[in-house]
């Protein structure tokens, strides 16, 4: 990873070609049901479908039922590795596992069929025979810890990230997860992730956290990257949450500022992978229709942080969800204006700025790339 300067610098490697072939989406493609279905065909079902992170279920029998896919999911750890199995038993179709927790077996709580780690049948009670009826098992590809259950392989994509080394979850645990719902469009969402133009305008915390003029671009082919540089007038805060970030961060690294201020990368479709000095955070986005995206932001420390330095811990995850309910107020004021504009049978589009909206350029162009469709602004 290379730390961007320390006076102003603006670094990108997205291909000009881009920005004279690509244009901003138009408004009906945030509303319009026929295309958010077709999206979803060639978006999300051809994606790489990221499920969770190993870390969930560190040990032998641990395992964590997955609430975003309404819980017919649940990951598994056995001696082998991690599955992701159905969580509705075969006989009569009873949810199986609730929450987090270890078991030896899968016992269903109502006829008590027995399952093993691996999703095999192992007993039905007063059955003469048991029956063939073991639990669906999706295949699950690995990359630095991050289970995808396909059909791509993130490995595949992700060859040329150069970030990989720097994503590095080892010595780390999973804290928690928190489930969002939020009342506008999937791309919304991420337009805001992919564009530096309106942090020092929306985000008074975390603009005195980051170095906004300070900051790199990376673009791969399903991927990108953003680096911010960290503010060396870190210890003017204006906000509580972030001063109190700053307090927790800089008292436990005795006054030395952290590297960068934040790294934020993406694997397309909706896997956003986030760097922040001592801690990791995984966010997925799941479209559940043009006015409505899940959101489930993971959340990962240092072992030590997690059980011994909790107000680092609070204090993330505070300045998190402050800058995150900043940017929800952003993206539903995008949803209303477009939605009034697509209810008048108008559309309107803007300029890019580059390099602050780099991201959202690369973003565009590869939607109409996936979707067969090309404009030439």
């Amino acid at each position: 990873m290379n730390a961007p300067d320390s006076k102003v610098s603006r670094r990108s490697n997205l291909d000009p070609a881009l920005i004279s072939r690509t244009a901003p989406l138009p408004v009906a493609w945030y509303l319009d049901r026929a295309w958010y279905e077709r999206e979803m065909l060639l978006l999300f079902d051809r994606g790489p479908n990221y499920a969770g992170h190993e870390l969930m279920v560190p040990q032998p029998g641990d395992y964590i039922s997955l609430p975003w896919m309404d819980d017919r999911k649940v990951l598994v750890r056995d001696p082998r590795g991690v599955n992701l199995l159905s969580n509705v038993c075969r006989h009569r179709q009873a949810r199986l596992l609730d929450g987090r927790g270890r078991v030896r077996n899968i016992v269903c709580p109502v006829h008590r069929w027995t399952y093993d780690l691996d999703g095999r049948l192992l007993g039905a009670p007063d059955f003469d025979q048991t029956p063939q009826c073991s639990l669906p098992s999706t295949r699950l590809s690995n990359w630095r810890g991050l289970l995808f259950a396909g059909p791509r392989d993130p490995n595949v994509d992700l060859a040329d990230f150069p970030l990989q080394d720097d994503y590095n979850w080892s010595g780390y645990v999973f804290d928690r997860s928190i489930v969002e719902e939020c009342p506008f469009n999937w791309k919304e969402f991420l337009e805001i992730f992919l564009e530096l133009y309106h942090v020092e305008a929306a985000h008074p915390g975390l603009q005195n956290w980051v170095d906004a003029a300070n900051y790199e671009w990376g673009f791969g082919d399903r991927w990108s990257y953003q680096i911010l540089g960290v503010n060396d007038q870190l210890r003017v805060q204006t906000s509580a949450n972030y001063e109190k970030y700053r307090d927790a961060i800089l008292r436990y690294s005795d006054g030395r500022l952290p590297r960068y201020g934040t790294v934020w990368s993406i694997v397309y479709p909706n896997v956003m992978i986030e760097w922040y000095p001592f801690a990791l955070v995984i966010s997925t986005l799941i479209p559940r229709g043009p006015d409505h995206t899940t959101n489930v932001v993971e959340f990962y420390y240092p072992e030590e942080i997690q059980a011994f330095e909790r107000q680092i811990v609070e204090a993330h995850q505070a300045s998190y969800a402050e800058s995150g309910a900043e940017d929800a107020r952003i993206c539903a004021r995008l949803h209303d204006g477009r939605r009034a504009l697509w209810l008048a049978g108008e559309d309107d589009v803007g300029p890019y700025h580059t390099p602050h909206e780099d991201g959202m350029i690369h973003l565009h162009d590869w939607i109409r790339r996936e979707m067969g469709q090309r404009r030439t602004p």
